[in-house]
């Protein structure tokens, strides 16, 4: 009769040990959904910022560029020479070394 007692005393406490255990997994299985639920909401609004900038700087662009149009239409040479310009009858060129030989070691490029 003891050793029946020590049997159901042992199965009872391996019953809430595994209890415990389901539990605890339940509650750290929430804590993982809550955590990414909240960090994929958290990107989609960030993603939702950017697109919102992204469109008030093409916006800007599109106002600049319009601008930049109007203003190159009103350049024309006889504005460059009254201004002070000068037409180039021939031009000298500079050369240089690429900068990929001057970084290389034993200039091997």
């Amino acid at each position: 009769m003891k050793k029946m007692v020590e049997i159901i005393k042992n199965k009872i406490s391996d019953r809430q040990n595994i209890f415990r255990f389901l539990i605890w997994g339940i509650v750290f299985s929430l804590g993982l959904y809550l955590y990414f639920l909240s960090h994929t909401i958290y990107s989609v609004v960030e993603r939702q910022r950017s697109e919102q900038t992204i469109a008030t700087l093409q916006g800007s662009i599109e106002k600049l560029e319009a601008v930049y149009s109007n203003l190159k239409a009103h350049v024309t040479v006889s504005l460059a020479e009254a201004k002070g310009f000068t037409s180039v009858t021939s031009a000298t060129y500079i050369s240089r070394k690429p900068i990929g030989k001057a970084l290389s070691l034993n200039n091997e490029i």
